[in-house]
């Protein structure tokens, strides 16, 4: 662990349940090292995460909604689902000396969210969109295809279309990924 990265900038998105959702606009990285020579990594590492592709959720109540999971998995009381769990690593370090982060650290989703309030008749509703992106094999469309040895395939997404209504939730998910073979395309300039 070289890098203290914090969120120094973000924007709310919307609410779900008792946590707010935010979008990651800017980040500072703080170096536990006396010198620091990798200014060029670091800088592009900080454009990926300032892209506005990155979202955690806070709660005051100190139990934070975990956007990796979805509505499913969250009421089964699983832990964090680590294909969406972009800045696992950060926390791996920290975990391995016995420090509890869960009331500090963030854990960052990358993909998309979408939160709108509805209303039918005298009940109103939330309706949601999240698409989490996969950070086992992510990569640009044309660079990162098919699958690799532990089985992940490039660019897989998971969708999910929920809407909170009271104590109720519906919860619908698509996924979507590279064929999951081993291929390229050979010749391809793009």
């Amino acid at each position: 662990l070289h890098y203290l990265v914090l969120v120094t900038g973000c924007m709310s998105v919307g609410k779900i349940q008792d946590s707010e959702v935010f979008r990651v606009t800017s980040t500072e990285f703080v170096s536990l090292r006396v010198d620091s020579t990798e200014e060029d990594r670091i800088s592009e590492v900080r454009k990926v995460l300032n892209s506005g592709n990155f979202y955690f959720a806070w709660s005051a109540t100190g139990v934070s909604l975990d956007l990796s999971l979805n509505a499913h998995r969250s009421m089964q009381e699983h832990t964090t689902d680590n294909r969406f769990f972009w800045n696992q690593s950060l926390h791996l370090h920290l975990k391995h000396y016995g420090v509890n982060c869960d009331d500090w650290l963030l854990r960052l989703m990358c993909g998309g969210v979408e939160i709108r309030t509805i209303y039918a008749a005298h009940k109103q509703a939330k309706a949601c969109l999240i698409s989490r992106l996969s950070c086992e094999r992510a990569g640009t469309r044309f660079n990162v295809r098919g699958t690799n040895d532990d089985g992940h395939v490039a660019n897989f997404v998971e969708t999910e279309q929920v809407i909170f209504l009271d104590d109720s939730v519906s919860s619908f998910i698509q996924i979507r990924g590279s064929v999951p073979l081993f291929w390229e395309q050979p010749g391809l300039q793009v």
